[in-house]
Parts: C-alpha cells; sequence; structure tokens
C-alpha cells in the first residue's frame, strides 16, 4: 500500500467515525436532514446565488421532497409516543420492599492493624518507647 492509499483510508474512517457519532448524537432524522439541506443548498446554488440558497433552503418557503417527509416522521414519532403518566409516588419507592437489612462486609485488618491496635496507648502523654519494639515488625 502507498502512502496515499493509508491516507485515504485514514480520512475515510475519521469520516465514518464523525456519521457514527453525529448518528448516536442526534438520531438518524438530522443525519437525514443534513443531508438535505446540503442537497437543497447545491442545487438551489446552481439556480441562482449562494445568498439566494441560503434563504430558499432555510426560509422554508421551498422545502424539497426529503424535507417534508422528514417532518412528517417527526410528527408521527410525537403523536405515537404519549408521555407515561407522572407518578411521584412509585419513585420515592426504592428499597422499600426489602424483607431484610441490608448488611455491609467489614474488611478484614490486616498484620499492620493487628501491631497497631496492641500498641495502643491509653494517653495522650504516655511515652512512645525509644527505641520501637523490634518483636513485632
Amino acid at each position: 500500500m502507498t502512502f496515499n492509499t493509508l491516507k485515504f483510508l485514514r480520512s475515510v474512517g475519521k469520516s465514518s467515525l464523525l456519521i457514527v457519532c453525529l448518528w448516536l448524537a442526534v438520531g438518524p432524522l438530522a443525519i437525514l436532514q443534513l443531508g438535505a439541506w446540503a442537497w437543497m443548498l447545491t442545487s438551489y446554488s446552481q439556480e441562482s446565488s449562494i445568498e439566494q440558497a441560503f434563504r430558499e433552503t432555510f426560509g422554508g418557503d421551498r422545502p424539497c421532497e426529503l424535507c417534508r417527509l422528514i417532518d412528517s416522521v417527526e410528527e408521527k414519532q410525537d403523536e405515537s409516543t404519549p408521555l407515561p403518566p407522572k407518578n411521584d409516588y412509585k419513585s420515592l419507592k426504592l428499597m422499600l420492599g426489602l424483607e431484610r437489612a441490608v448488611r455491609v462486609p467489614v474488611p478484614h485488618s490486616s498484620k499492620a492493624d493487628r501491631i497497631f491496635e496492641t500498641w495502643l496507648y491509653r494517653s495522650v502523654g504516655q511515652q512512645v518507647p525509644t527505641p520501637p519494639p523490634r518483636s513485632l515488625v
């Protein structure tokens, strides 16, 4: 493979990754809408100036067939997905159905913890043995 082929494959991979990320972020209808706007801009700019093409594309006076189709699908989705009824009482019942208490396991103490437990001092003013005992290390 030559360097140009690798460069081309890398750019195609980055472009496809960008398209997939957009698809996941905004959904398939938004990607179709972007494609429809790009098609409208190119076709309208061939008929007149680019400024007029922007006005006609985003003005809403001259939608293309794909834009009409996207609008009808969005309206059907809005009608077919009713909002669930709000029931705040059910959301508060998070752990009420538990029959037993939740137990948190106590971690096992290590050898160092046992050493420190044996050398706890009873008062703050008690002197530390100098040198420290070597028998427990």
